[in-house]
């Protein structure tokens, strides 16, 4: 099924973009973490500096680009 999603967002995005949505698991997983696990140390202030670097690398290599 995963595979499945996979290429259907392949065909609609360009894969450049999907391969760069891989760098969202791990901001998934300390937010989900410490939500549903309650686990406060994985929310220190390095680790939210972390995740906003990595969101705004996610969002300079996804934003549109300017015409010249």
């Amino acid at each position: 099924m995963r595979q499945q999603f996979m290429q259907k967002t392949i065909v609609v995005w360009q894969p450049g973009n999907v391969a760069v949505l891989g760098f969202m698991n791990p901001v998934c997983g300390v937010i989900l973490s410490a939500v549903l696990l309650g686990e406060t140390d994985s929310l220190s202030v390095m680790s939210v500096a972390a995740l906003v670097l990595v969101c705004m690398g996610i969002y300079i290599v996804n934003r549109p680009k300017k015409a010249e």
